[in-house]
């Protein structure tokens, strides 16, 4: 491992590496990426991997355009797959409010190039059988949306950051940062010190514990959310073609296709759990938390009613793990508070998406 760097990145997760990747095309090849575990650990591991335009932000509509330009051509630049599937997504309005938020999001689309179109409920079914649209509105059709593996996507950033020069490190925690009396940062790593201009903090659902090496604290909350994966679906297995990405705001869920099964992701609107909140063990890396369904109930009755396919089948595994969120839940991007050269890319509860556009 160097022992100086012009940066050094702490955290291998979707925003560290998306930083890692991206840095070497403005010129900036002397960087150091320190992962404590395995690249992906924490959360980006078991995320499920959704990748979207929709936002209202224009700066955020920005950020996430890149993903899915780079997850589709990354492989042909790397040699890595990523595991794209560009399949589309429609999201649902149900009422007038949603209508209109609809038409001001495809607004804010159309600025950044990113195409999406406003659909009625019988285009929604021939794009989507399996959904029972009666009480839909309209739908927004953003058609080069999509999912992709969250591990293999990661790994292949990783792939286009070596070679261009970056190190990293796996399996090597930041155990301290300090600053030296010039404003070099010296990190301490279980592998040794790298002395470095610039230090990045993308370390996900430990960004908080980094910080707090430099004395600060972040307004970051572990949230726990689940998603399960049914068992073989007849009716998908009778596509022709795979089907796209759901976002439904009666169920508070999105549904997508895994295989041949379906993928259902509720967010709880009640009775929703925060964890870590007394700090997080720093050998927490690729573990899961124990299922809690009965905390979906609600979500998954509607879910239900909107595929009723959904309804016949058996739950084949569920997954339960830390997002980090944020008050206004949008991911921490900048300069820290106060500290030279000091730089936060961490806290975001869709890093999948997110990752690339936030380090370019």
């Amino acid at each position: 491992m160097k022992s100086h760097a012009r940066v050094v990145i702490i955290g291998g997760g979707a925003m560290g590496v998306g930083l890692a990747y991206s840095l070497p095309k403005e010129g900036w090849n002397d960087v150091v990426l320190v992962e404590k575990g395995e690249l992906t650990s924490g959360s980006t591991w078991h995320a499920a991997g959704l990748v979207t335009h929709f936002i209202s932000s224009l700066n955020m509509a920005k950020v996430h355009f890149e993903a899915p330009k780079l997850y589709g051509s990354l492989e042909a630049e790397t040699g890595q797959a990523t595991g794209w599937h560009g399949c589309g997504s429609i999201r649902l309005a149900r009422t007038d409010d949603e209508v209109d938020w609809f038409r001001y999001v495809k607004g804010i689309l159309k600025q950044v190039g990113a195409e999406c179109h406003l659909i009625g409920p019988n285009e929604i079914r021939q794009l989507h059988p399996l959904l029972e649209v009666d009480d839909v509105k309209l739908g927004a059709y953003t058609p080069h949306d999509g999912h992709t593996d969250p591990s293999s996507s990661t790994n292949a950033m990783a792939a286009g950051a070596r070679q261009a020069g970056v190190e990293i490190s796996r399996h090597n925690r930041v155990t301290d940062i300090k600053q030296r009396p010039s404003g070099e940062w010296e990190v301490i790593t279980e592998k040794g010190t790298i002395v470095a201009e610039h230090v990045v903090n993308a370390a996900g659902c430990f960004c908080d514990q980094v910080q707090q090496m430099v004395g600060q604290r972040l307004p970051i909350v572990n949230m726990i959310h689940q998603y399960l994966v049914t068992e073989t679906s007849p009716q998908v297995l009778e596509l022709d073609k795979e089907l796209p990405v759901a976002r439904d705001p009666l169920a508070s869920c999105y549904y997508r296709q895994e295989q041949k099964s379906l993928l259902i992701g509720p967010y709880e609107r009640e009775n929703a759990a925060a964890w870590g909140l007394d700090g997080i063990d720093w050998g927490f890396d690729m573990e899961l938390l124990p299922p809690d369904l009965d905390r979906l109930a609600t979500s998954l009755e509607h879910a239900m009613a909107r595929i009723p396919a959904f309804g016949e089948l058996g739950i084949k595994r569920v997954v339960s793990g830390p997002i980090t969120h944020t008050p206004d839940g949008n991911f921490l991007m900048g300069p820290a508070p106060g500290l030279k050269n000091f730089w936060l890319d961490c806290a975001a509860s869709i890093g999948v998406t997110q990752g690339p556009g936030s380090g370019k």
